[in-house]
């Protein structure tokens, strides 16, 4: 027998709950605010010492060369490090595949739709005899035919591997 929250501690204990937890994702998100903020001072300090270590180095400071190397180096490690962890154009495209075809069936299914409604509209309109709108039709239908089937091949990728598919 299963005994629900609001019988246990009550009604009360429930809205406690609610409002705690509007308190605790209230202070989560200026959490995420302050750090967002201090990443961004963060990386403007950062930014102001590479250029300033640039511009001693152009007039050879031997008095700062030790500092200036050191954030020059920094600065060159920096940018590894985040060129390494930039996920690859490949990665990023399989990331995004499923959304694009996704998005390209979808389209298609549209236009597909907008294309058989303009054609019925268009016979409907044009006074085209019922027998010459039933030719047409079927003449669309065959026609559609190989392309469902390419459409079928590019989605398995068949086509690709050369087999065919009837």
């Amino acid at each position: 027998m299963a005994v629900s929250p609001t019988t246990c501690f009550g009604p009360r204990a429930e809205m406690s709950i609610l409002e705690t937890n509007q308190y605790l994702c209230s202070e989560l998100e200026k959490c995420q605010q302050n750090f967002r903020d201090l990443r961004e001072t963060f990386l403007t300090s950062k930014a102001t010492a590479y250029s300033l270590a640039n511009h001693l180095q152009k007039y050879k400071c031997e008095e700062y060369k030790d500092l200036i190397e050191s954030v020059l180096e920094e600065e060159l490690e920096f940018k590894e490090r985040e060129l390494a962890e930039m996920p690859r154009p490949a990665a990023r495209l399989r990331i995004h595949d499923p959304l694009i075809q996704a998005q390209a069936e979808e389209l298609t299914h549209g236009v597909c739709y907008l294309f058989t409604q303009h054609v019925k509209n268009t016979v409907k309109n044009t006074g085209v005899a019922y027998d010459q709108r039933q030719r047409l039709c079927e003449q669309m239908v065959e026609g559609s035919q190989p392309t469902e089937i390419l459409a079928r091949n590019l989605a398995t990728g068949k086509l690709a591997t050369g087999s065919d598919d009837p």
